[in-house]
C-alpha cells in the first residue's frame, strides 16, 4: 500500500457535475490511433506524383475511454462526448479581478473563440465496451480534420468539465514525448523519490510551453508485480514449494475472480491518479506493453512454469485489462475494426492470442511502429519470423520514398546496449549451485525468485536483445531494418526503455567504408529513456556497464557501440561515464528547427501571460521563475553535423535532484539527420 499512498490523488468528479450523472472510476483516457488521408489530388495522381500535404485531407483519429460505476451513474441516454475547438487565448488571465470593460472584452473573446459558444461542436455517443463487476467501460471514437495551424481541441462528457488536447497542423511532424517504466518495483520506498509525480510535473510543464501531440509509452506503464503481495489465492500458489503441485495446480473460478479484481483496481488507481492521470486526459497515448504490465519476467521463464495453468490464466487477465485501458479495445477486435493494428501471424505460447503491434504516422514525414515484443515471447524467441514478415510488409506498403523521412521503431528493451553475456554465463553456471542451495534454505534471501526458483535477475537478462538466446534473431532483425532503410531512403530510429538508464546506442557503417552519417543507411540510433518513475541503478552499476562498452561488429559492414552523450553531469561538472546516465528521465522527439532553441522561451513571461495552475507546481516552485530550472546553455548547441532540413531532434530530459519534488530536468540533445541515399543495392545493405 506504500506504493499507492505515494500517489498524489486527483479529485474524482462528483456525479452531480455531469448531466446525466456519471461516477467516474477511471479516466478520461485519451488515445491516438493514426492519420487518415482522404481526397487525394487526382491531377497529382495522373502525373505519377505524390500529393503534397495541401493537396490531401488529413484526419486525426483517436479515442477517449472512461470507466464509470454503474450504481452511481445514469446511462439513459448513453454518455455523450462533445468535441469543439477552444483557442489557447481563452486561458489568458492571472486570476485577478478585472475591470468591467476588461471582463466584457474577455466575454466577447469567449464568444468569438469558443466553438461550443458558437454552436460549432460535434457530439459523439459512447460505445459500451464492457460491463462487469459493477462498472462499465465507455469508448468515444473521435475524428478531427487537420487545418493549416495546430489546434487546441476541447472535449467534455455529459456537460461535465472541459479538457483539452492539441492536434498538429496538416503535414506537420508531431511533438512527441516518450517514456517507460512508469512505476515503482516492489521493495522501493516511493518517498525516497518524492513519489511518482516529479518527472510528470516536468513533462506537463514542457507540454504547456510546447504542447505534445502524442505520448509514447514504451512498456511498464503500470507495475502489476504487486499481484504477488496483494492477493490471497495467487500468493498462496506462488509460495507453494513443491514444483509438481505448483505447475499442475488448476485454474479456478475463485482465482480468476481474485485476479480480475486486482487488475481492475490496479489500473483504475494508477491511470487516473497523480499527474500521470492528468497527462492521460490531455496528451493522446500510444502504448506497447512489457513484462511489468503483466507481472515481472512474464514470457522469459522456462516453459514448464510460464505454460502452467495458473500463469496462463494470469496472462489472459492481464492482456484483457491492458487492451481495455491502454488501447481502448477488447480481445475480439482486430485490424478490420482498427487499421493501426498489425496482428501477429498466430497466437502466442503463453498469451494465447495474436500479438498486436501498431503502425501509424506521426505527421506526414514520420512513420511509427510499436512492435509487440511480449505476446510471442519465449526464452529463445521475441517475435516469430512469420510476424516479422507481416510487420515489414506493412512498413513497405506504408512508407513513401521521398516523403517519409523518419521511421521510429519502438521496442520495449534496447537493442543496442552493453553486453551482459558474462553475467548470464555466471548465473547459469554450476558455480551458482551452492549459492542456490543456501538460498532455498533462506540463508541468502532475495537471490531466487518465487516463481520458478531461478536466479532473481536472470529473467531480466533473458529479456535483453543481446542475450545469447536472442543474438541470431537480433542480428537478423537489424539487417532487415537496414534493408528497409536503404530501400525506402528513410532514417530509422529505435526507442527502448526497461533498463532504468538513459543513453544512446548506435549502429553505423564500418568507418573504413567512408560513409557520412547522412548517407549511411546503417546509421540507426537507439534512444534509451528509462525510467520516468522507477528507481535508477547505482552509479557503480552504470560504471560497470560503461566499462563493458566497446565497438562490436554486427558483421563486416556494421559496427555498434554507445554514443558519448553525457560529457557533463546535471550540475555541469565533467563526467567519467559519458554513455549511461543513472537518473530518472523522459524523452522528447520532434522536427529539428535550427532557428529555434527549445529552451530560449522566457518561462517567466510565459507564466505571467498564461498563468500556471497551482496543481502543476510543487510548494518549492515560485511564480515568475523557470519551471524546470533550465537555461539555454543546458542544451548542446552542436547538431553533430546533421543536415538541418528534415532532421529529427531528440532531447533526453534527466532529473537533477531526486529529493526535489519540482522534477527539474537537464536536457541533452541529439540531432538525427535524414537519410539521403541515391539508389538501393540489396547486396550493399547486408
Amino acid at each position: 500500500m506504500q506504493y499507492l499512498n505515494a500517489i498524489s490523488s486527483r479529485p474524482v468528479p462528483e456525479p452531480s457535475i455531469f448531466t446525466p450523472k456519471l461516477y467516474v472510476k477511471c479516466g478520461p483516457l485519451l488515445r491516438y490511433v493514426g492519420l487518415r488521408r482522404d481526397g487525394v489530388n487526382h491531377k497529382a495522381a495522373k502525373r505519377g506524383q505524390v500529393p503534397t500535404a495541401k493537396e490531401e485531407r488529413e484526419v486525426w483519429r483517436g479515442t477517449v475511454m472512461m470507466v464509470t460505476a454503474d450504481d452511481r451513474s445514469s446511462y439513459s441516454p448513453a454518455p455523450r462526448l462533445r468535441l469543439f475547438v477552444q483557442s489557447i487565448e481563452l486561458l489568458i488571465g492571472n486570476g485577478t479581478r478585472e475591470p468591467t470593460e476588461r471582463r466584457d472584452s474577455v466575454n466577447s473573446l469567449w464568444r468569438k473563440k469558443d466553438g461550443e459558444k458558437q454552436r460549432k461542436f460535434k457530439d459523439v455517443v459512447g460505445t459500451r465496451l464492457l460491463s462487469e463487476r459493477g462498472v462499465t467501460w465507455w469508448r468515444f471514437t473521435i475524428e478531427i480534420e487537420l487545418t493549416d495551424k495546430a489546434t487546441r481541441i476541447a472535449y467534455r462528457i455529459n456537460r461535465g468539465p472541459s479538457i483539452a488536447f492539441w492536434v498538429p497542423a496538416r503535414g506537420e511532424t508531431m511533438n512527441i514525448m516518450f517514456h517507460s517504466c512508469n512505476g515503482f518495483s516492489l521493495g522501493i520506498n516511493p518517498v525516497t523519490f518524492c513519489g511518482p509525480d516529479p518527472m510528470w510535473r516536468d513533462a506537463l510543464q514542457a507540454h504547456r510551453r510546447k504542447p505534445f501531440h502524442v505520448m509514447i509509452g514504451g512498456g511498464d506503464q503500470v507495475y502489476n508485480d504487486a499481484v504477488a503481495e496483494q492477493t490471497t489465492l495467487f500468493r498462496e500458489w506462488l509460495l507453494t514449494k513443491n514444483p509438481l503441485h505448483k505447475y499442475s495446480a488448476e485454474w479456478t473460478d475463485e482465482l480468476s475472480d481474485e485476479l480480475e479484481n486486482f487488475y481492475l483496481e490496479r489500473y483504475c488507481n494508477w491511470f487516473s491518479q497523480g499527474l500521470f492521470g492528468v497527462a492521460n486526459s490531455q496528451i493522446p497515448m500510444v502504448n506497447i506493453w512489457d513484462d511489468h504490465d503483466i507481472i515481472d519476467g512474464f514470457g522469459s521463464y522456462p516453459s514448464h512454469f510460464n505454460g502452467c495453468p495458473v500463469f496462463l490464466g494470469l496472462g489472459r487477465i492481464a492482456q484483457k485489462h491492458y487492451l481495455l485501458f491502454q488501447h481502448h479495445t477488447r480481445v475480439h477486435e482486430n485490424e478490420s475494426q482498427e487499421p493501426s493494428w498489425i496482428m501477429g501471424a498466430s497466437p502466442g505460447p503463453y498469451i494465447t492470442e495474436r500479438s498486436r503491434s501498431v503502425f501509424m504516422f506521426m505527421g506526414r514525414k514520420v512513420a511509427f511502429l510499436g512492435l509487440d515484443c511480449r505476446t510471442e515471447r519465449q526464452r529463445d524467441v521475441i517475435v516469430t519470423p512469420e510476424t516479422y514478415k507481416l510487420v515489414f510488409d506493412r512498413a513497405r506498403r506504408e512508407i513513401v520514398t521521398g516523403v517519409t523521412k523518419h521511421f521510429i521503431v519502438l521496442l520495449g528493451v534496447p537493442i543496442a546496449y552493453p553486453r551482459l553475456v558474462w553475467l548470464e554465463n555466471l548465473l547459469t553456471s554450476r558455480l551458482m549451485d551452492p549459492l542456490k542451495a543456501l538460498a532455498r534454505m533462506n540463508v541468502l534471501g532475495g537471490l531466487l525468485n518465487s516463481f520458478d526458483g531461478g536466479v532473481e535477475i536472470l529473467d531480466d537478462l533473458d529479456d535483453h536483445w543481446t542475450a545469447k538466446s536472442h543474438k541470431a534473431e537480433r542480428n537478423a532483425f537489424v539487417k532487415q531494418l537496414q534493408h528497409l532503410a536503404a530501400e525506402k531512403s528513410v532514417r530509422i530510429t529505435v526507442l527502448g526503455g526497461d533498463v532504468h538508464l538513459s543513453g544512446i546506442g548506435q549502429f553505423y557503417s564500418n568507418p573504413q567504408l567512408g560513409l557520412p552519417k547522412e548517407r549511411d543507411h546503417r546509421y540507426m540510433p537507439n534512444v534509451i529513456s528509462s525510467a520516468i518513475v522507477n528507481t535508477p541503478p547505482p552509479n557503480a552499476m552504470a560504471d560497470v556497464l560503461n566499462k563493458r562498452n566497446k565497438v562490436h561488429h554486427l558483421d563486416s559492414y556494421t559496427d555498434e557501440d554507445m554514443y558519448p552523450m553525457f560529457s557533463v553531469d546535471v550540475d555541469g561538472k565533467p563526467r567519467g561515464n559519458k554513455r549511461l546516465m543513472p537518473r530518472r528521465n523522459y524523452c522528447t522527439l520532434g522536427e529539428y528547427d535550427p532557428n529555434q532553441d527549445p529552451e530560449v522561451e522566457e518561462l517567466s513571461k510565459a507564466s505571467s501571460r498564461i498563468g500556471i495552475p497551482k496543481f502543476f507546481r510543487s510548494n518549492t516552485q515560485k511564480k515568475g521563475t523557470g519551471l524546470s530550472g533550465k537555461s539555454k546553455q543546458d542544451i548542446s548547441d552542436s547538431p553533430q553535423g546533421a543536415n538541418a532540413v528534415d532532421a529529427l531532434e531528440v532531447i533526453l530530459r534527466v532529473e537533477v535532484n531526486q529529493k526535489n519534488p519540482d522534477g527539474a530536468t537537464k536536457p541533452y540533445r541529439l540531432i538525427i539527420p535524414p537519410l539521403t541515399t541515391q539508389s538501393y543495392d540489396a547486396t550493399a545493405s547486408t
